[in-house]
């Protein structure tokens, strides 16, 4: 095709306040192209004569120019000059997507997936934005102090450096790991250096990479039963063996034989997930010892141990352990906020180094801005100070929650007791279906958990999970009302 030299008269747009002038003149060459009044081949002025005919330098021209041809839109030729290109960057997509549907002959086909993608079910743990009565699994977002996170990561962002940008080594920002390993053994107990503790973004990263790093498909694992979806679902996609762990008043309660050819047992002692209850110390040092002699590996998830606001501090089982089984796994996600993605691992000596190669060679490193954020937000003491006193704030909105239950709720639902945690669960007296409940109440809008939804082998009596902590003290009082007008229309209806 024959090139045509260009004898357009470009008519520029009044000039949008604050806008650099090559930005202003790309948008106009721009938005003529894509319209068609300056046709593919066309040839474009001289730069000098560009900006002799619009009253613009020629660095603002050249500028203009480089910024267009860098996005596909014009291509120069040496000694010859700078044409508008013959296939646009939208017509190169639209042709793409024709030719992908003409080789499929018109019929887009499925992936075909692996075992693994085929065992990968739903699962979600996204949280509306807006918190009310009786959200679980939510701190009270409203109380962190946002303004002063914000300047400690302004210091943070004024101070960095091209070798802060660069990013750090695969187990994570070395002064977070030491004030992690700091932390976890003065308020869990636990027993590591720095050196055994590895970032990563919360509880099922850590568990996601010790399923895969420990399990094989078909392998045993044992777990708490009614316990975490988050965990079954990594299980089942890895193709383990799931077998349920009953729960009696002490917490998980496995029996000997459940260990043999057990490769995994995952439990959550210093707060069960969702029953509630915390276990005890005779349990924990049981556990340990089938798991050394069975060789198992424990996953311990610290799950919301770090509210406890009742009853005597239990080590954690990690600081219990003297045969390297344990695993420990902590988060900042319900600390402090849940889009704060931060966790960590502390692991036996002999899983480091794996576990180091594997983060690198998949998530590569957490970012490293947001490391360093946290390490100074916990070295310079907020850290501390936030976490006691949002204990005391959670232990004031249980006890409202069961003073108000006590006063309104006494006929149907019986509240448990808890020493830690974000929430708690009632038991339905009677024969009341849970669901139904659940469903009555959303209606209201009232957010309560069943217990079933929780449960994969074990049968439970009906309950509901309820969440406190995000919830203020006026909405737990109206919450409570409105539970209770919705107990009390399902016994006008008949179900009771």
């Amino acid at each position: 095709m024959t090139r045509r030299d260009s004898s357009f008269e470009l008519v520029l747009p009044p000039r949008p306040a604050g806008m650099v002038a090559f930005h202003w003149l790309r948008n106009a060459l721009r938005a003529e192209i894509l319209s068609g009044r300056i046709g593919p081949g066309a040839k474009l002025p001289a730069s000098r004569d560009f900006a002799r005919q619009y009253c613009l330098s020629r660095g603002t021209i050249l500028a203009a120019l480089g910024e267009l041809q860098a996005e596909g839109y014009v291509e120069t030729r040496r000694g010859s000059g700078t044409y508008v290109a013959m296939i646009l960057p939208e017509h190169l997509l639209q042709f793409e997507e024709v030719a992908e549907g003409e080789a499929n002959g018109g019929v887009q086909r499925e992936q075909a997936l692996s075992e693994f993608g085929r065992r990968v079910e739903p699962f979600s743990l996204y949280v509306k934005p807006e918190s009310r009565a009786f959200r679980t699994n939510l701190p009270a977002l409203d109380l962190f102090p946002t303004t002063l996170w914000a300047q400690v990561s302004a210091r943070r962002l004024r101070g960095a450096t091209a070798r802060s940008l660069l990013g750090c080594e695969a187990k994570g920002y070395g002064p977070l790991r030491r004030a992690v390993a700091e932390y976890a053994h003065a308020s869990r107990g636990v027993s590591c250096s720095a050196e055994q503790v590895v970032i990563v973004s919360g509880i099922q990263e850590g568990l996601d990479l010790a399923t895969r790093l420990l399990l094989d498909p078909g392998d045993k694992v044992l777990m708490e039963d009614p316990g975490y979806q988050g965990a079954y679902a990594i299980f089942r996609a890895a193709g383990a063996k799931v077998v349920s762990a009953r729960l009696d008043g002490e917490g998980a309660a496995p029996r000997e034989s459940d260990f043999r050819r057990c490769k995994m047992l995952f439990v959550t002692p210093g707060h069960q997930y969702p029953m509630g209850m915390t276990m005890s110390l005779q349990r924990r040092l049981q556990l340990l010892a089938w798991a050394k002699k069975y060789d198992t590996a424990i996953f311990e998830d610290d799950y919301d141990s770090e509210f406890r606001f009742a009853g005597r501090p239990l080590p954690a089982m990690q600081g219990l352990d003297r045969a390297g089984k344990v695993i420990f796994c902590g988060s900042f996600n319900k600390v402090m906020f849940p889009s704060l993605r931060t966790g960590y691992l502390v692991l036996p000596e002999d899983l480091v180094e794996v576990f180091g190669r594997t983060k690198a060679m998949t998530t590569r490193h957490h970012p490293l801005l947001d490391q360093a954020v946290l390490c100074d937000f916990m070295e310079q003491g907020h850290f501390g100070r936030h976490l006691r006193r949002m204990r005391k704030i959670y232990e004031e909105r249980f006890s409202l929650l069961m003073e108000s239950a006590r006063e309104y709720l006494e006929e149907d639902l019986e509240i448990s007791k808890i020493e830690a945690g974000l929430q708690t669960i009632g038991l339905i007296k009677g024969k009341m279906c849970a669901e139904l409940v659940a469903e009555r109440a959303a209606l209201e809008g009232i957010d309560v958990v069943p217990l079933n939804r929780y449960c994969h082998a074990e049968k439970i009596p009906e309950g509901l999970q309820i969440g406190f902590a995000a919830v203020n003290e006026p909405e737990i009082k109206a919450g409570v009302k409105k539970l209770a007008r919705v107990f009390e229309r399902l016994r006008a209806e008949g179900w009771r």
